[in-house]
């Protein structure tokens, strides 16, 4: 049989099985109320300032969203990396043809408990994502390998920066340095 032929032969078996294909008109339609909701939840999300639903120090980087080891307490032992999972929510979407992207630089600032900034970065990473859909369900995991703290008691500042719109937002996660077992 030749290569045209079981082709055909294959459609032909594919839309006997699944019974044709589905047309525009066969999809559900969306209720009204449904569509109401949507336009309402994409006005929300362009008045929101840029905030976070989450941002915490993690295990491991994230799985995908909301899919993440929490760490039950934040200390760390120095070579660790500090690993941060963060879900920011009321960025904006830049038009790209059929696609919207997001765009976030990110910026970050260690400090003492006194508000001693010990190290920063602006420009830290920048994180672009494109999509046919608006989506509003995004994530990202962090990992800052801060290098010589000593024991002690700190703050990590982290801004998010919307390339797309004037909005920026950010978050502070004090954790601890202990001694490494080696120095005891």
């Amino acid at each position: 049989m030749s290569a045209s032929a079981r082709a055909a032969a294959c459609s032909i078996f594919a839309t006997a099985l699944l019974g044709g294909v589905a047309s525009a008109e066969d999809m559900p339609v969306l209720s009204a109320d449904f569509t109401a909701a949507q336009t309402a939840s994409a006005v929300a999300w362009q008045q929101q300032p840029l905030a976070f639903t989450a941002a915490k120090f993690i295990a491991l980087p994230a799985d995908s969203y909301g899919s993440y080891t929490p760490l039950e307490v934040a200390e760390f032992q120095s070579g660790d990396p500090l690993t941060v999972y963060a879900e920011p929510v009321g960025f904006s979407h830049k038009e790209m043809g059929d696609k919207y992207a997001i765009d976030l630089s990110v910026d970050f600032e260690l400090r003492n408990t006194t508000g001693q900034v010990l190290a920063s970065q602006d420009g830290f990473t920048v994180l672009h994502s494109e999509s046919f859909n608006q989506i509003r369900e995004y994530q990202t995991s962090l990992s800052f390998n801060l290098q010589g703290l000593q024991a002690g008691e700190y703050v990590l500042k982290v801004q998010f920066n919307d390339e797309n719109s004037d909005k920026l937002g950010s978050f502070e996660l004090p954790f601890s340095m202990k001694e490494s077992p080696l120095q005891n």
